[in-house]
């Protein structure tokens, strides 16, 4: 059972580091993208 319940918590660790690495290359996408879109004149 305590190896369940570890096994949950490195999971969950796990689900909410990869969730701030999507966000991290969604505002790089949009900042790369936004660069494109208005510097050029």
């Amino acid at each position: 059972m305590i190896l369940a319940v570890l096994g949950m918590h490195i999971l969950t660790w796990m689900f909410f580091i990869g969730l701030i690495g999507s966000a991290v290359v969604v505002l790089i996408s949009f900042w790369e993208d936004g660069k494109e879109l208005f510097g050029k004149d």
